[in-house]
């Protein structure tokens, strides 16, 4: 994921004791349950699946046994992390792991049917230009799922509180998408604070005369 520099660091320190932190059972496994889930409902066979902000690699594993076949990618800013990954993995093991940041997908256009962003949105330096970047390697009818914390009701006054700027509200998201031609098309919560919302293309406008 893109954090700043001192983020990074800290995450690589992390990386060794990551998937064994209370966090992963308490929030992380829930959010990357409704996350397979609704990727599975909106893509059922996807071809190629990306993981940005990838981690340890612990969605990207579960996504291997739930979408067998699809070849898997995933990209952290880390490099902890994705040693971490590598080694979890194991060497036989059929996914793909590389340090990249969101604002720099290191893979083509169109190229992905389905990708996975659960809880690394707020921590991207440019949230406009990693939308854009997302919206570049999807496939046209690809889906983006992404997990975070969408600034709504009481959390609105604690993100204008603590001037927590990269957990957007759902109106500064939608314009944010909408630039880059994509919408939110389905969404699910989790544990009423967490946002599960499967993204995809915008229809065309048609021209009226």
């Amino acid at each position: 994921m893109s954090r700043s520099h001192g983020d990074v660091e800290r995450f690589s320190r992390w990386a060794p004791r990551y998937d064994s932190h209370y966090l992963q059972r308490l929030v992380f496994e829930p959010v990357q349950k409704a996350v397979l889930e609704l990727a599975a409902l909106e893509v059922p066979h996807p071809a190629t699946i990306l993981d940005v902000g990838c981690g340890t690699g612990r969605l990207l594993r579960t996504a291997a046994e739930r979408f067998p076949g699809a070849r898997l990618e995933g990209i952290d800013a880390a490099e902890g992390m994705i040693e971490q990954a590598k080694a979890s993995a194991g060497a036989a093991s059929p996914i793909h792991f590389h340090l990249a940041t969101a604002e720099h997908l290191p893979f083509p256009d169109g190229h992905f049917s389905l990708a996975f962003s659960t809880m690394t949105f707020h921590h991207w330096a440019d949230q406009r230009r990693g939308v854009a970047e997302i919206a570049r390697v999807m496939t046209p009818a690809g889906r983006w799922i992404l997990a975070d914390f969408i600034a709504a009701g009481w959390l609105r006054y604690v993100r204008r509180l603590f001037r927590m700027k990269r957990f957007l509200q759902r109106e500064q998201l939608d314009a944010v998408l909408a630039s880059a031609g994509l919408r939110v098309v389905a969404e699910r919560r989790v544990q009423s604070r967490i946002s599960v919302l499967a993204i995809g293309r915008a229809a065309p406008t048609i021209a009226t005369t």
